[in-house]
């Protein structure tokens, strides 16, 4: 039965796409349950301590890149598709074609966003709104925030 429950739980997460949806235009208050999912993991990934390389660039101290929060969503997408298809909350491995498939969709989708300059605007405002968050919580944490979590296994074939 439970298993039942975790895989059309997924299924209809995947089927929607509603893990993947932006922010509504609320001044800032940013409503949806997923976009604050893939904010926390956008954070603790790039500006956690355990990757200073990223924070340190240019492009990651001002806003956090399109193809960053893709590569997130994509990491997202694939760990539903393992719950979904093992029903259980195994951390599924990720293979590198399955991520690649899975990100290319994912950019032709924003690709088709990004063509409409309200959403545009509103998606580089709310990842330089990220960035600048994930800045300044490095000055104030000195622990990383991912430490001690399950580790996600992408296979390189």
């Amino acid at each position: 039965m439970h298993k039942e429950r975790v895989s059309a739980a997924v299924a209809k997460l995947l089927k929607t796409g509603e893990y993947l949806r932006l922010p509504n235009s609320s001044e800032g208050k940013y409503t949806n349950f997923v976009s604050q999912v893939l904010k926390e993991a956008c954070l603790s990934f790039y500006y956690g301590n355990g990757k200073k390389v990223l924070k340190v660039t240019d492009e990651f101290q001002d806003r956090i890149p399109v193809n960053g929060l893709i590569l997130v969503a994509t990491v997202t997408k694939g760990v539903l598709s393992g719950f979904r298809d093992s029903g259980t909350d195994k951390v599924p491995d990720l293979t590198a074609d399955m991520c690649r498939a899975d990100f290319n969709l994912l950019r032709k989708s924003v690709d088709k966003l990004m063509a409409i300059p309200k959403c545009r605007v509103e998606l580089e405002e709310m990842l330089k709104e990220w960035a600048e968050e994930g800045m300044i919580g490095e000055l104030h944490n000195d622990s990383d925030s991912a430490a001690g979590s399950d580790d996600i296994n992408i296979i390189i074939q």
